[in-house]
């Protein structure tokens, strides 16, 4: 018990859950409830089916996903662009526009309610594939970053909180201005590209009838994009449910209580260090490192914050350890690096300094565990994931 309040010491998100969250969390345990397996406990890797068929109904639920998508952006487009094809220049300008605005926003609103359904639904469904049957909260995270909610940020493309534990700054190397550009760029997307299309064909074709036809362009385009907004979502489901996956096995099944005792306080401390480096090279708190952040933490009873984001000492401490615990390290180190699905320019120009020799064997593990992970293939994920104190 004292552990557990511990560790929440040192946790600290900067903001609350908003309401978008909230309401998805909310949702996601109706639907755990409403399907009568909120209660069951979550299944282990090895009892979940084999990797082809996690993959075929994965892909096949994200498949359906994409075409209701598509098909919602297209028929709610439809009707705003109906409303402008009869009704441009045949009403006064006042009317027009009142009756047009209200159109666009009443579909907008109706299209932006069945996404989020539709996206919470998928993202339920991956979670039960994928044996997340329990809606509680993970007794391994503090505050509000439960599977719930890490799986509701996903499914509504909420942006992650900004969260400090053990001292660590996810955000050491990027400016706050910067996470809102880019957050602000990407909601405005679907918007600028129907206007892109829009400003191209007007300057092309001028302002006659012809011009008025092409409006209808729009359709496809919106559908599309939710499409592939959908698919987005359930990539980045499948990611964050098998990392969370692969954490409970590295923390429960790899790091028994006889490999920890095996480890001298250096390793354990550089344990943490590693996963810790990882998160801010990778410029963002994705919840996969957190998740094996704080596991790793609990499970070799590192509480303290040690300025454990430190390059510099990360490779220092590489060198003060054992031939086969630097290994351990490096292994550990190349697993962190692909939690997240990608690897940052940051990542990419450090990383060598610590595999050295083995930066090939190493950066090649690295890559071949993304993929594993984002084609959801669990088991061959867990067959990679080995801290065997061996090089490579």
């Amino acid at each position: 018990m004292s552990n557990s309040k511990e560790s929440k010491s040192t946790y600290m998100r900067e903001q609350p859950a908003g309401f978008l969250e909230r309401v998805g969390v909310d949702y996601y345990r109706h639907l755990a409830k409403d399907a009568g397996i909120d209660k069951m406990s979550a299944l282990t890797i090895d009892e979940l089916p084999p990797d082809d068929t996690l993959r075929s109904i994965a892909e096949n639920m994200t498949l359906l996903a994409a075409i209701i998508a598509f098909s919602v952006g297209a028929l709610t487009t439809v009707v705003s662009v109906w409303i402008e094809w009869t009704f441009a220049g045949q009403l006064d300008q006042y009317t027009y526009y009142a009756l047009y605005g209200g159109v666009v926003l009443l579909m907008l609103g109706v299209e932006l309610l069945v996404l989020f359904w539709l996206g919470l639904k998928t993202v339920h469904g991956l979670a039960c594939l994928t044996g997340h049957h329990r809606a509680s909260d993970d007794p391994f995270l503090p505050g509000d970053d439960a599977v719930p909610n890490i799986l509701a940020r996903a499914a509504l493309e909420v942006p992650d909180p900004v969260i400090h534990y053990l001292g660590i700054d996810p955000l050491k190397y990027i400016s706050k201005s910067k996470l809102l550009l880019v957050g602000l760029l990407y909601k405005a997307k679907v918007i600028l590209s129907s206007a892109a299309v829009k400003f191209v064909l007007v300057r092309m074709l001028g302002k006659g009838a012809l011009r008025i036809g092409f409006i209808w362009v729009s359709v496809p385009i919106t559908g599309i994009w939710d499409a592939f907004t959908l698919y987005k979502v359930t990539r980045e489901a499948r990611l964050r449910l098998f990392g969370n996956r692969l954490a409970h096995y590295l923390a429960k099944e790899i790091m028994t209580p006889e490999l920890i005792n095996k480890l001298s306080h250096k390793t354990k401390e550089g344990a943490v260090r590693a996963v810790a480096n990882m998160v801010v090279l990778a410029q963002n708190y994705h919840p996969n490192m957190l998740v094996l952040l704080v596991k790793l933490s609990e499970t070799l009873e590192i509480r303290e914050d040690s300025n454990y984001d430190d390059w510099d000492e990360f490779l220092l401490l590489l060198d003060e350890v054992s031939v086969e615990e630097k290994y351990f390290l490096l292994d550990l180190l190349s697993i962190a690096a692909a939690f997240d699905g990608h690897l940052s320019r940051l990542e990419k120009h450090y990383l060598p300094e610590a595999f050295g020799e083995l930066t090939g064997v190493y950066m090649q593990r690295i890559d071949t565990l993304k993929e594993l992970l984002l084609t959801g293939q669990l088991h061959a994920a867990k067959a990679l994931c080995k801290l065997d104190f061996q090089p490579g």
